[in-house]
């Protein structure tokens, strides 16, 4: 095809392929789907808790007056309580669409009241965690008078609707006892505050960003619109986990902004630099730009949804796909070679290249980091176009450009400054390899993941002052109970509640949500039934009619005190009640059998897990350690593809050299700079995570590129070769340092890890391979 018709089409399709891939991609902000991995069973669980678990999509609410200012006074008419302004707010955000629930933190919600009431005709099988030991005092004869001068006194509460309800089933309101605990919370919620401490359920993924983001406007307007009423008398703060996911987000939205923008921006001027031509700088954006789009695409076309982080990466390879163009502009600008010519004779060593970068990327993907499975696929399309644009498309685009190349200073003196003292310097170099491999075992490792988190010091102040109005309950740790059916599971839910129970009496745990009675085992429903049964003798039945008729309450009404209901309560019928939503956050979907979680107020982590000690199928759950393991997995994982990814390049490097030692010096200027790095770390006290290896492992994939070129210097002038080399660590640096400036930490730690690898490796080439004769 003639050199026209491939600007021509290169011209009419890159739009073509613009206009297809912005139809195609679906952005994801859900930093969970990308930082998060799911290939073991803990994994995936964390996933899901972090994506949509109950107490993660929960929002803390607080409400407080504002001091009036100096001079202001509000009139009688508008003032009202913190408590009666709570309690429209509540109304007002259960009517938005995103909202599942809200209630104030100190009364249970009303359909946690019906579902109470819902438990009467049960009342005999669920009385009690520990039947034969309540037994005594729940069925003393010397008490009934008092309980059914009790159950008078509740028949003419404000609730006597509700007692009433459940009093024509359970005169003696046992279905009640089990209740107690969470009874107990509320009371200890309604002492911490004067009614301004609320609650919202969304129905949004905690992670998902773009939905909370508009929740949380949302709310803020239904607070304003109320608040304006009542005279800018109030203040809303407010926490949980969508807080910090959408001010991450936030920020993340900013780096990749930033990031691409100043990336694009100093590879244009590093060109301009180098070439002084306008004209060139034209098309090798527009080819950047068509590798850039082509991986967006593939990545699109291979998964759901890209995340936005992805991009942000992805806006790093900006440089390295103006790689390949470079190298084949050095020579052309040099020699006065045609591009076409220039292009012909650097594709072997383009080719490979392309390939060791390719399979550096590709290793990143198997690091188990989800997010870098997409990079994986993003980088492996953009630089197979990049590299098939180089060939057969920029010539035709360059055919009239006029290219003056830049002489770099100090580059030539840099390599004959290595040859005129080579055995000097590598005498030092094998020393310095010998002392960087001693630190090696100083290295000290991230095991905190959070520690690569955002900084969100003030939202995390912010976030305390909140919660220290709410009886603490600690979303990220639990006590996870895992069994084959739902029997075995309750029973064991059941013996870990008392030890909690235990526990708290100790004081290593402040509180816990469990799922009794809620949700009750055969086992202990039968055990419930035989102590009522054995108990409910004639005696009994007469004392109590005794004490309704002393109390002035109808015997023939609540005298009668009915038998065990011929059915236990399934597990099945429950979950098809309202009280699935009461429980969602405790029933955890696994893959196999049945998962059921604990919830956890303030506790000490050793002693509780020293308390669950020997219960089968129990265990202390929580969603740090298990991000700390993950961290500590992905390191490992990183070593081994760095290892990996090394000799699986050596094989393609010695398949089109031939030559173990031409191999083995291909590779060393970027191993040795990966082993450099180690030890600076080391002697710095760096705490180095797996993305750190991860930087190097891609630095190596860069690095190779140049010992490729170095060695097979085809234009049969090392100094030409090197400059070229040099123009492609600029851009690779102007476009990885770009990274440095986002303020997610793992953008600047990549940003780090790469530019010092590709610079230490660039100066290490002339030193460890021999300036090839011109």
């Amino acid at each position: 095809m003639s050199f026209v018709w491939r600007k021509r089409w290169f011209v009419l399709l890159l739009p073509l392929l613009a206009a297809i891939t912005f139809w195609q991609i679906r952005v994801e902000t859900d930093l969970n789907a990308f930082f998060t991995a799911t290939d073991d069973e803990d994994s995936r669980l964390l996933s899901g808790l972090l994506k949509s678990g109950e107490l993660s999509r929960r929002y803390l609410l607080v409400v407080e007056k504002v001091e009036p200012a100096a001079g202001v006074s509000s009139s009688p008419e508008n003032q009202i309580s913190v408590a009666g302004f709570g309690a429209r707010l509540v109304n007002q955000l259960a009517k938005l669409d995103d909202v599942e629930q809200a209630w104030p933190a100190d009364q249970p919600p009303r359909d946690w009241v019906d579902a109470v009431a819902s438990y009467a005709p049960y009342h005999a099988r669920l009385f009690s965690l520990n039947p034969e030991q309540d037994a005594q005092e729940l069925f003393d004869t010397a008490q009934l008078a008092a309980k059914a001068e009790g159950l008078k006194q509740a028949l003419l509460s404000p609730q006597g609707g509700f007692v009433k309800a459940i009093a024509k089933q359970d005169p003696l309101l046992l279905s009640l006892n089990g209740f107690k605990d969470l009874q107990g919370q509320f009371q200890q919620q309604a002492k911490l505050g004067s009614g301004g401490a609320l609650i919202l359920q969304s129905r949004p993924a905690a992670l998902d960003s773009e939905a909370q983001t508009r929740l949380q406007a949302a709310i803020r307007a239904s607070f304003d619109s109320l608040n304006a009423e009542a005279g800018g008398a109030f203040k809303l703060s407010m926490a949980g986990v969508p807080v910090f996911s959408v001010a991450a987000q936030s920020e993340i939205s900013q780096d990749v902004t930033l990031v691409s923008v100043v990336s694009s921006l100093a590879v244009v001027l590093v060109f301009l630099f180098l070439f002084h031509s306008f004209s060139a700088l034209h098309w090798v954006m527009m080819v950047q730009g068509a590798s850039f789009v082509i991986g967006t695409l593939a990545t699109a076309l291979a998964f759901p949804q890209v995340h936005s982080l992805t991009l942000a990466l992805g806006a790093s390879l900006i440089g390295i796909s103006s790689d390949y163009p470079m190298h084949v502009m050095v020579h052309c600008a040099k020699h006065r070679n045609t591009p076409l010519s220039a292009a012909r004779l650097l594709w072997p060593s383009l080719l490979v290249g392309g390939l060791t970068t390719a399979i550096g990327y590709g290793a990143l993907g198997l690091t188990g980091f989800p997010g870098f499975e997409q990079i994986a696929v993003f980088a492996f399309a953009s630089v197979a176009a990049s590299l098939g644009l180089t060939r057969w498309v920029l010539p035709a685009l360059l055919a009239n450009s006029q290219l003056h190349s830049a002489h770099l200073p100090g580059i030539a003196a840099w390599v004959d400054f290595c040859g005129r003292h080579r055995k000097i310097l590598l005498g030092l170099f094998a020393v310095s390899v010998v002392l960087a491999g001693l630190c090696l075992p100083q290295i000290r490792w991230m095991d905190d993941m959070q520690k690569l988190a955002v900084d969100m010091d003030l939202l995390k102040q912010q976030d305390a002052a909140v919660r220290s109005h709410f009886s603490s309950i600690e979303p990220g740790r639990f006590v996870l109970i895992q069994a084959d059916d739902w029997e075995t599971a309750l029973q064991r839910s059941e013996a870990a509640e008392r030890r909690l129970k235990s526990l708290k009496q100790a004081g290593v745990i402040s509180e816990y949500h469990g799922l009794f009675p809620w949700l009750v085992s055969e086992q202990l429903q039968t055990e419930n039934a035989e102590v009522y049964q054995r108990e409910l003798t004639p005696a009994f039945q007469q004392a109590w009619q005794a004490g309704l008729a002393k109390s002035g309450l109808s015997v023939d009404k609540l005298g009668t005190l009915l038998p065990v209901a011929p059915e236990p309560l399934q597990p099945a019928k429950v979950m098809d009640t309202p009280v699935r939503h009461i429980l969602s956050g405790q029933i955890v979907t696994g893959q196999t059998g049945v998962m059921l979680s604990l919830w956890l107020g303030e506790h000490d982590p050793e002693k509780l897990i020293a308390g669950l000690a020997g219960l089968e199928g129990t265990r202390y759950f929580s969603q740090k350690d298990q991000l700390d393991q993950l961290a500590g997995k992905y390191r490992d994982r990183s070593l081994v593809m760095l290892a990996i990814g090394i000799g699986v390049m050596a094989l393609f490097i010695w398949l089109q050299q031939r030559d173990l030692r031409k191999v083995f010096l291909t590779l060393l200027p970027s191993v040795a700079s990966v082993l450099f790095i180690f030890a600076t770390w080391a002697l710095m006290g760096e705490e180095v995570s797996f993305l750190h290896v991860i930087g190097l492992l891609l630095s190596v994939s860069l690095c190779v590129d140049y010992g490729i070129f170095f060695i097979d210097n085809r234009g049969k002038d090392a100094d030409v070769t090197y400059h070229a080399i040099a123009s492609s660590t600029l851009t690779t640096i102007a476009s990885f340092g770009a990274l440095g400036l986002g303020k997610t930490p793992t953008l600047p730690i990549l940003a780090l890890s790469v530019s010092l690898g590709v610079t230490l490796g660039f100066l290490l080439c002339p030193l460890l391979i021999q300036k090839p004769k011109n």
